[in-house]
């Protein structure tokens, strides 16, 4: 009996949300096609019954990674938008987030040494990630401050590279003071939250 439309798409999840796991602590090249479904539980076949190459796989983990981060997820109801981005903040520049620990790690801190030996397409993928927070951040920014595209860039690039660089870094104070540092100035930033 064939598999149902609804299991193939459970097994495509589960094979781009463990994929991208793997991408984030391995890179591109540090793992195989074997390596990444034997970390799903299935054979190299299931592979390509949904993917065409490990290229397309880390596109797809990495928009479908995207598409489940905070910062992705609609406001809460009754929450205002100062508090959202507040909440935003202490969240991507948290410990738990720098150390995987939150199982939405963002795609663009976790790939960012990655990425640049991508092709095209990959590169495209991230860029179109990347611009998809800055709309997110200054939707909900500029409903109370006045705020333009450098300032959200600035935000946002702080982020990112914030967390990319303290992923790098073994000295927990050091890490610490990273996130703090950069938690407070995007704060700043986004009208003093």
């Amino acid at each position: 009996m064939p598999y149902t439309k609804e299991h193939k798409n459970k097994t495509r999840e589960n094979i781009l949300d463990n994929s991208f796991s793997l991408f984030a602590t391995k890179g591109f090249e540090g793992v195989t096609i074997d390596d990444l479904m034997s970390n799903c539980g299935l054979t190299r076949g299931a592979f390509y019954a949904h993917f065409t190459s490990k290229a397309e796989l880390y596109r797809e983990a990495l928009k479908f990674r995207a598409s489940k981060t905070k910062i992705a997820s609609p406001k809460p109801e009754g929450t205002s938008n100062k508090q959202w981005l507040s909440l935003l903040l202490d969240k991507y520049l948290s410990l738990e987030h720098v150390q995987g620990e939150s199982s939405l790690s963002c795609p663009l801190a976790f790939l960012a040494t990655d990425i640049n030996m991508q092709d095209k397409t990959i590169k495209t993928a991230y860029a179109d990630v990347y611009n998809g927070m800055n709309a997110a951040v200054m939707e909900h920014a500029s409903s109370y401050i006045n705020c333009d595209e450098e300032d959200i860039l600035s935000v946002t690039a702080m982020m990112i590279g914030s967390v990319a660089i303290a992923r790098t870094l073994q000295d927990q104070d050091s890490i610490e003071s990273l996130l703090s540092a950069c938690r407070r100035e995007a704060g700043v930033k986004l009208g003093g939250i």
